[in-house]
């Protein structure tokens, strides 16, 4: 009787659980969180006309979303981190901050004096997004990096460097390389400020990109050649020959540079390819018009090239000549190479970016 009662006991304890499972309520689960909206691309391009124009990378079709008047003679631009504004260097003394949906302009001047001769040239915009760092000449008041803090849209320091040009920041945001124009490499801690060594250049440089692992920096000059600069041993490494004069842009893979310049026997423009882990031209891609076969005709310049995050695309500026009165931009698809020309705004087109929105 006593092993049926247990039994029974059993059966009882068994039902009640069942029981009380029923009428338990359901665990809860999370709600699947909803997609994240995809953020577009777009190329934005400076033209002499005075206006940022935007291109659409999915359709390359010119966009009016964004095309901002940010006065006479922009040059180059930079888009900050989160892809909401712009730094454009304009000839005329000043750098202009853009709020892209808003279309808002803050003109950040340099000189209150009128009769300033401020020449500002490259510039680059911190990992971090807090500080833009724009190269400025100038023979009275003495040659400079202007940091600008992002936040205020005002000059904060000064980090004074000799005829600086062009001006790139490593991926870590530590370091900033600002080049002088009569040759060679300031290497600058961006904590303090402080120019803490420099590393010598066979030739000024035209333009500069650091590998993705910020290990390797990449300077064209006027001799078409690529030099290599080892960042930690502070020296050039190699020399890639026969590449281009222009301006470079990294696949964000770290395997290849675009550079920009001319074909000299076609005189045409042209984009090479080179692999980074060879240091060879793979593919050179003509771009622009050939001249006519009868004798000398307009060839494009290329000037800036700048590639979507994914690296499928490639957006090059550049000039027919002062004074043209319609602006060109060519996109290239880096698998296929093929070449779509853009017609950008009424000027020459002089700098480029490529940012998310």
């Amino acid at each position: 009787m006593r092993f049926r009662r247990s039994a029974v006991r059993r059966t009882i304890a068994a039902v009640i659980a069942s029981g009380l499972a029923l009428l338990a309520p359901a665990p809860v689960t999370a709600a699947p969180h909803p997609p994240k909206p995809q953020r577009q691309v777009y190329a934005y391009v400076t033209s002499l006309d005075g206006h940022v124009y935007v291109i659409d990378t999915r359709t390359n079709k010119v966009q009016g979303l964004g095309t901002t008047a940010v006065g006479g003679g922009p040059e180059r631009v930079a888009v900050t981190p989160d892809g909401t504004g712009l730094y454009v260097t304009n000839a005329f003394k000043y750098v202009s901050a853009v709020d892209i949906a808003k279309k808002n302009v803050t003109n950040i001047p340099y000189d209150k004096s009128e009769l300033s001769p401020d020449l500002l040239y490259g510039e680059a915009i911190a990992p971090d997004g807090k500080h833009a760092y724009v190269a400025v000449q100038n023979p009275f008041h003495g040659d400079k990096v202007s940091v600008i803090d992002t936040a205020t849209k005002q000059v904060s320091a000064d980090i004074k460097v000799s005829r600086p040009d062009e001006v790139v920041i490593n991926p870590n945001g530590k370091r900033l390389y600002v080049s002088h124009s009569k040759g060679g490499l300031s290497v600058v801690d961006t904590t303090d400020h402080r120019v803490i060594t420099t590393i010598r250049l066979d030739e000024p440089a035209n333009s500069m990109a650091i590998s993705p692992n910020g290990k390797r920096l990449y300077v064209t000059g006027n001799s078409g050649t690529v030099s290599v600069v080892n960042l930690a041993k502070r020296k050039v490494v190699r020399t890639i020959p026969d590449v281009g004069t222009g301006g470079l842009a990294i696949s964000p893979d770290g395997n290849r540079a675009y550079v920009v310049g001319v074909d000299n026997k076609a005189r045409q423009g042209k984009v090479s390819v080179v692999n980074l882990n060879t240091n060879t031209v793979t593919r050179t891609i003509p771009i622009g018009d050939a001249p006519p076969a009868t004798g000398s005709g307009r060839y494009f310049l290329p000037s800036e090239v700048a590639l979507t995050p994914d690296g499928a695309n490639a957006y090059v500026v550049g000039s027919y000549g002062h004074g043209t009165p319609q602006g060109t931009v060519f996109a290239i698809n880096t698998a296929t190479a093929a070449v779509t020309p853009v017609t950008v705004g009424a000027g020459d087109t002089m700098g480029v970016a490529v940012g998310r929105l």
